[in-house]
Order: structure tokens, then sequence, then C-alpha cells
């Protein structure tokens, strides 16, 4: 090397978004009153950073601040390498045009099309012909999946396909940030995922930043970092989620106790009962995320009592006769079970080996069987009947898959009530359960097999 030579080091890219000990206040005089307080934190290129927080936490006035549709009013907000705090109108009108903007409601103009929707996007100079802002919004159309509907007016449209075209008119002109408040708040659980994968990949190949406020538990997983706000303070992630987890589960360990929990869950609709399923094991999936679990008896007998509750109303609602969930021992090669069958009986603890039976069969090939004529099917253990003194007629069963997609479970449901066997339906509505419960049992599974270490021990 020469003497003299510059040594070039490599240099971090530079926030796109920072902001630093940003305090905010609504009102005035005696009525004013402090929203944010000392809220710092930066946003990196290419980076997809969700913020949570209860409702009244601050989230939508940081996300709006960081848009220049507010006023800073204290500390340093810098976006895009302008300082926003005291900006001049040009220059806050400068960086509103390199940020693209989707809100829980979509806020498409009803008397344009799907591609004149998206056209409005492009506001930057010089602006493009007509014939290549038509092509521009078709392809971003066609990467949301709306190829067949680039002209339907927004009433031909579901609200998942409006919220898509949202997604095209903000991501349209590649802008360099993101900013999405509660774009699936108003989605099912499928157009809800459908609409953050979308705009994940779009984000990712574009290279935007993403800041996305949520309340919707079930797309954390699209995050690269997780910002916590509460009563407008940020917050560490792990202690909000150990905080509203705990009161979940002390609430359900208190239905537990009381014996209220399967009495609850029966008489809920098929909807509340999905909708449970899917707060329940969205919580407790966060819970073994952030900590490490303990030996808990109590978390273990809580979930204990939720995995009977939640079989018993998946055996109710596919109107099954019995209902048992089995785990898979491999170690000892057997399935076993201590889930209760019935409402009000006492659980069985039942063992099977691996590779015999219905269940044992699930266990080894991950298929479903659907089996009309228990007796006149050559899988089926005849052991157990002769046992209890049960008298299998139909069977369906399914397998349940861990984290690592290997069988770790079986759910099983004995003789159809008022028919002769389970059908097509049944079959669907047992797989999508067994996908929601699978969380909830594979905790139950690692606290279970860790209680028997101890004892052995």
């Amino acid at each position: 090397m020469a003497l003299g030579a510059v040594v070039e080091t490599e240099r971090a890219p530079e926030a796109v978004v920072a902001l630093h000990g940003v305090n905010h206040y609504f009102g005035h005089g005696t009525l004013r009153k402090q929203i944010l307080f000392d809220v710092s934190f930066e946003v990196q290129p290419g980076e997809i950073v969700i913020l949570t927080g209860p409702s009244g936490s601050g989230k939508t006035t940081v996300l709006t601040l960081i848009g220049g549709l507010r006023s800073t009013q204290e500390g340093s907000l810098t976006v895009l390498g302008q300082e926003l705090r005291s900006a001049a109108p040009g220059t806050l009108e400068a960086v509103r045009k390199n940020i693209g903007y989707i809100f829980q409601a979509h806020n498409l103009l009803d008397s344009l099309t799907a591609t004149q929707n998206v056209e409005m996007s492009f506001v930057k100079d010089p602006r493009p012909a007509k014939n290549v802002a038509d092509r521009m919004a078709h392809e971003i159309l066609t990467a949301v999946g709306l190829a067949e509907h680039v002209n339907a007016y927004p009433h031909q449209l579901s609200g998942g396909q409006r919220q898509r075209v949202a997604i095209a008119r903000a991501l349209a002109s590649k802008p360099k940030i993101i900013l999405a408040d509660e774009p699936t708040a108003s989605l099912d659980k499928k157009s809800g995922r459908d609409v953050v994968d979308i705009m994940h990949d779009l984000a990712k190949q574009q290279g935007s930043a993403v800041l996305l406020v949520t309340h919707d538990n079930r797309i954390l997983d699209i995050a690269d970092r997780i910002i916590h706000l509460e009563d407008g303070r940020m917050k560490s992630l792990q202690d909000a989620v150990l905080a509203n987890t705990q009161q979940m589960l002390a609430t359900l360990a208190q239905y537990n106790r009381k014996g209220e929990l399967a009495h609850r869950v029966k008489d809920m609709s098929s909807t509340q009962f999905a909708e449970m399923m899917d707060k329940v094991t969205g919580e407790v999936q966060q819970f073994l995320q952030v900590i490490s679990m303990s030996n808990s008896d109590t978390f273990e007998s809580m979930l204990e009592g939720v995995l009977e509750a939640f079989t018993l109303k998946i055996g109710q609602v596919l109107n099954a006769d019995r209902a048992t969930l089995f785990l898979v021992d491999e170690p000892r090669g057997i399935l076993w079970s201590k889930v209760a069958q019935g409402e009000g009986e006492k659980a069985l603890d039942i063992r099977v080996p691996i590779g015999e039976g219905i269940a044992g069969h699930v266990a080894q090939t991950g298929e479903v069987l659907n089996i009309p004529d228990a007796y006149e099917n050559p899988l089926f253990n005849r052991d157990v009947d002769k046992r209890t003194g049960y008298r299998t007629k139909s069977i369906l069963c399914a397998p349940i898959l861990d984290t690592q997609k290997r069988t770790f479970a079986v759910a099983q449901l004995l003789n159809k009530k008022g028919h002769d066997a389970f059908d097509a339906g049944d079959e669907t509505k047992l797989r999508e359960f067994a996908t929601s419960i699978g969380v909830v049992l594979e905790s139950w599974a690692q606290m279970s097999r860790r209680h028997e270490v101890a004892v052995t021990r």
C-alpha cells in the first residue's frame, strides 16, 4: 500500500427514518395532554419494522409524524435525510412523494377503476405518459394477484381485493418508505395473511423500508424487528408479551380450576371457537418465542385444561361421539393420551404402540384416514374397545405437525352422530383445527415430557 493511501471502511447505511427524543402533545392549555414520551428508534433501508401496542398507545401518532402528516413538536425526526421538525412545506411535500401509505380503510376512489386508483400514486415529476402509466399499474396489480381485475371498480371487489389495490397503489411508484396502519384489521384470517405476504415480498424486492402498525399477532413473523409502545413510551417487547400472556393464561387457569372452561367453550359457536383458538395459540406461540419455559406445574395444568376443552369442542363441532388427542412418544415407541373423551368423564390413560391401529398408521404416514367401518378395516385395533366396553363404528384421524413439520400428535374422532361415516367436509375442518391446536399441544407435550424426566431422576 502506498504511503498516505486512504483506507476505505464499509459504512453502515444511513437510516431512512430516525426519531430521537420525540415528544408529542394534543390539546392546549389545561387540556394539553402528552401522547408520546421520549420516543427514539431508527428504520434502515429495506427493513420491515412492526409497531405494536394497545389502543391509545401512540402508534398511529408516530406513523403520521413520520409521514409528514402531523408537525413534529419536540425532539428530532429525520426522514430520508430531511429533518421534519420545523421543516418548510416544500420539504414536507418532497418527503411525502417518497412514501407509500396503506391504511385500515383502503381509501380508494369509487369512481375510478383499480388501474386508475393505482395511477393516482404517480405524482413524481416527470409524470409517466398514459400508456406507460397503464403498463406500470397493470404490472403491480398483476403482482398482487389482480390481473383479471385491472378495470374493476372498488364496489366490484372484495375487501381483500380492495386492500390489494391499496397496496399496489402504495408500491407502484417504488417509494423508499411504506407506512401501513392496521392493513389487516378489516380482513379475515386468510385475506389478512395474503395481504401482508404480498406487502412483505414486494417491499423486499423493491428495497422499501416498511413501518407497519398492527394489533394482529398472526403477522408478527414478517417483521425484521418489533417495536412496542405502551402509554406513549417504548417498552421491551419481552415484558409486554410476558405481561399480556400471563394475564391471558391466568384467566384460562382460573376457568380451568373452576371447571368452567370446557362448559364455556361448549356453548360457543363454531366461529367464536375458531377465534378463541387463534387467540390462545397465538399468545402461547409468542410466549414460547420470548421466554424460556420453566418446569411450571401451573402452566402444564392450564395447558391440559385448554386441550381437554378444545378437544371436546372439536368433537362437538364435528358431531363426533368421542374425540381424542394422542402424543407420539418415539423413544418409547408409543402413542399416549390423557385427555378426557367426553364431558365430565375421567381422562383415560391410553397407550398404543406406534405403527399399530388407525392412529399409529396416521402417526407413521402423516395421512388423514377416514374409516366408515372400523371393524372392517385391518388396521383397526380392537383392544381399546375390549378394555373400555366402547363400540367403535366410524373413525376420522388426522396428523398434527410440530414446528419442524413432523407428526408429533394425532387427533382422532369416533362415531359420527346420526351418520354412518364422516365426510370430506369433516376432514377439512379437522385439518384446520389440528393446525391451530398444534401450538398448544406441542407446548403441553414439552412440559409433560420435562415433568416425566424430572420424576424419573
